[in-house]
């Protein structure tokens, strides 16, 4: 079974960094406690199981991230091993630098400096490594091998694979063929197979997939959303109606492609929230951290949270691998595809890839200690096809 980052239920108080929605109801006010939106809370005590005291306190962490983390990398140069949050036995909230250099003068603000074997830089290598594998054409297939990717706080490198998979020569071919020091590995198992998340149900959405965030192009309007939804020209549809197309796809390698609306159509900043007509606005792409809580959308099973488990995460699809993706313990089911991820003060993170499922096509009964979703990071998605994410 998975094993990720956080264990326990202390790892579900990593309630951040997702407030300050526009026209919400303020649940709490005072001195370093944020104007709280009414349909996040709610979620996160259903999906997170902490308190409004812990959402706040962990916020104000997650504010502490970008200074802390460049500070760190100017600090450490090569020898920077990433940023995360921890939680103490009182389910405290602690920021974590990890270097491979000698710490005994170092300082970083509150932050702990914790000394590890591996830099990011050899983190992200082992990744690249694994990642050039499965181009080889020594090696056709990779059954069993279903993901790889950086566990930051555990300063390893994560290969899951289904069981007996270690035994398969397939599995077996692959890691020796990556050259990777095994040391730097750690391995997991899981009966849940990675899937993309496209079915034809009903409900809010386009196609079969789950609209991302709307975006221009000079005048022209339109979406993004997960590659794998369609290819280039494929007709958008929406309730039915033929509203455009997708200019851009890429599916595997990544997972990403943006799509036109009509000119007449409406772009609006805002997430739905799947509870009445409440939505959550977006005002910027800002990165969050691991350990940072995060909530999506989709119309298969609606607006769930969790946080984000780790990062330059592999998925070994049965259509080919996408890298460079991040992990979340959140739910999502098949027809979430697509769909928006959102993070601390209103920023978007990315849009569904997909995610390791149960039976029922989605993975919202599996214990979240033990579930796998993964998100195509929005940022490169903006750069890679020239358009802009609509802020307001």
């Amino acid at each position: 079974m998975d094993t990720l980052i956080s264990a326990g239920r202390r790892a579900l108080v990593l309630a951040m960094a997702l407030v300050l929605a526009a026209g919400g109801t303020v649940l709490a006010s005072g001195p370093g406690t944020a104007a709280m939106d009414p349909e996040m809370v709610a979620a996160l005590e259903r999906d997170l199981g902490m308190s409004r005291q812990q959402y706040s306190a962990a916020l104000e962490v997650e504010r502490q991230i970008p200074e802390l983390e460049s500070s760190a990398q100017e600090l450490f140069g090569e020898h920077y091993a990433g940023t995360w949050i921890e939680y103490g036995v009182s389910g405290d909230p602690r920021v974590v630098v990890g270097t491979t250099r000698g710490i005994r003068h170092a300082r970083l603000g509150d932050a702990e400096i914790r000394e590890v074997t591996y830099s990011l830089a050899q983190l992200d290598q082992a990744v690249t490594a694994l990642d050039a594998t499965t181009t080889s054409r020594v090696l056709r297939r990779l059954d069993g091998v279903q993901s790889w990717g950086v566990d930051v706080a555990g300063n390893r490198v994560v290969v899951t694979l289904s069981p007996g998979a270690a035994r398969e020569r397939a599995a077996l071919d692959f890691l020796a063929a990556s050259h990777v020091d095994t040391g730097i590995l750690h391995f997991e198992f899981s009966e849940q197979v990675p899937s993309t998340l496209i079915n034809i149900y009903g409900g809010i959405r386009y196609n079969g997939c789950s609209i991302g965030f709307p975006v221009t192009r000079g005048a022209t309007k339109g979406f993004v959303t997960a590659g794998h939804c369609g290819g280039v020209g494929t007709a958008v549809r929406i309730n039915g109606v033929h509203v455009g197309s997708f200019q851009r796809s890429n599916f595997p390698g990544s997972d990403a492609a943006w799509a036109t609306v009509r000119q007449q159509d409406m772009l609006f900043n805002r997430v739905w929230q799947y509870s009445g007509g409440a939505t959550y606005a977006v005002t910027g792409s800002q990165e969050a951290s691991i350990g940072a809580a995060t909530c999506r959308s989709g119309f298969r099973t609606g607006w769930r949270c969790g946080t984000i488990t780790r990062n330059n995460v592999t998925v070994n699809y049965p259509q080919g691998a996408v890298r460079g993706l991040r992990e979340s313990n959140a739910c999502a089911g098949q027809g979430d595809s697509g769909g928006a991820w959102v993070a601390s003060a209103n920023q978007a993170q990315g849009v569904t890839s997909g995610g390791a499922l149960g039976s029922d096509g989605t993975n919202c009964g599996i214990a979240q200690g033990q579930r796998r979703t993964w998100f195509q990071r929005l940022n490169p998605m903006l750069n890679s096809y020239g358009v802009n994410l609509v802020t307001r």
